[in-house]
């Protein structure tokens, strides 16, 4: 007896990422893409020119559709046969932005971009980590004054002597983890609920409720957000929260989404004394404001939110083993749950 076909939908592709169609193509040959033209620049990532009404009439027949959020959130609603969008981006915060909580949600499945992040960003912490012990910045400038100042950079202290507390252990948090305490780092978890033994990573040291914050900044010299975006989280960090760090002198690293603290929070921590400092990749506004008081502010280092990129090569290895689950009937993987936001 013949087995029958599992029906393959066509995957449309509406995204400002390069390269993600060709090599959806080259990996599995079996996957008609259909790409929608986005006129913008893809530098600006959201200033995309394409009209919503334009995008919406060219994605009336799609079941499958891969996306960037700033171009799916305009359109949430005027997509009448999707099944199933993923979101070129990890979080998904831009699309809940459009999420009208007086309609019923999207009948669609929403999935993110996830499984690829978390190295770049532990590479990002582990070298903004080792860059201000090690006083990189400050050799620099030594050495463009042609200065050799031994006994000041000769005093610095080492990654097994530090203690790292990370907000947030999903995949991103348990990598950083893993990679700081290769170190010899000493790995603070702060999470919304204990998880049980066999779920606990093994390189996290001490696991602490979000409530208890103020403990796990006592006691670490670095603390890493790396949070989502949610109704919870948005401004967690407001105020004197910070006031707790004050026994180490600790220093934020914020990689997750910026709206967990505003800047003059991080100003003013600085200030009292209770942060030495902050590294800064995420922001409440991006492009962060030339006026920000963050450009100046003593001990900040600041990125322009490239700690992790989505590629498009990545991108597509993503899309098509989930493409493969959704034609054969399997649970989706990175799925977003349109009722926690997340």
């Amino acid at each position: 007896m013949a087995t029958a076909t599992a029906r393959r939908p066509v995957l449309y592709l509406a995204s400002v990422i390069p390269e993600i169609a060709q090599t959806i193509r080259n990996i599995n040959p079996n996957i008609e893409v259909k790409e929608v033209k986005i006129d913008g620049d893809p530098a600006e990532l959201s200033g995309i020119k394409t009209p919503p009404d334009v995008l919406a009439s060219a994605l009336k027949d799609a079941e499958v559709l891969l996306t960037d959020p700033f171009i799916l959130g305009p359109i949430l609603y005027r997509l009448p046969r999707m099944k199933w969008v993923m979101s070129t981006w990890a979080g998904p915060d831009k699309v809940f932005q459009y999420v009208d909580q007086s309609k019923p949600f999207p009948d669609f499945t929403l999935t993110r971009f996830a499984g690829k992040f978390g190295p770049a960003m532990a590479e990002y912490v582990v070298g903004n980590i080792v860059a201000r012990e090690r006083h990189f910045q400050e050799m620099r400038q030594d050495q463009e004054r042609c200065k050799w100042n031994w006994s000041a950079r000769a005093n610095y202290r080492l990654l097994s002597t530090l203690s790292l507390g990370i907000l947030g252990l999903g995949e991103i948090g348990k990598e950083v983890a893993r990679a700081c305490q290769t170190f010899g780092m000493t790995v603070y978890g702060a999470v919304r609920g204990i998880p049980e033994d066999s779920n606990k990573s093994p390189y996290v040291s001490h696991y602490k409720l979000l409530s208890e914050l103020p403990e796990v900044f006592h006691n670490c010299d670095y603390v890493c957000n790396i949070l989502p975006s949610t109704p919870e989280t948005r401004g967690l960090l407001n105020g004197d929260v910070f006031k707790h760090c004050a026994n180490k002198k600790s220093v934020f690293i914020n990689v997750g989404r910026g709206d967990v603290v505003d800047e003059d929070t991080i100003v003013n921590a600085i200030s009292q004394g209770w942060l030495s400092g902050a590294i800064l990749d995420v922001y409440p506004e991006e492009p962060l404001p030339a006026s920000s008081k963050l450009w100046t502010c003593p001990g900040v280092t600041l990125s322009p939110h490239v700690a992790a990129v989505s590629f498009g090569w990545q991108v597509a290895e993503v899309v098509c083993e989930n493409y493969e689950r959704y034609v054969q009937g399997l649970p989706l993987k990175y799925q977003v749950s349109w009722e926690k936001g997340y």
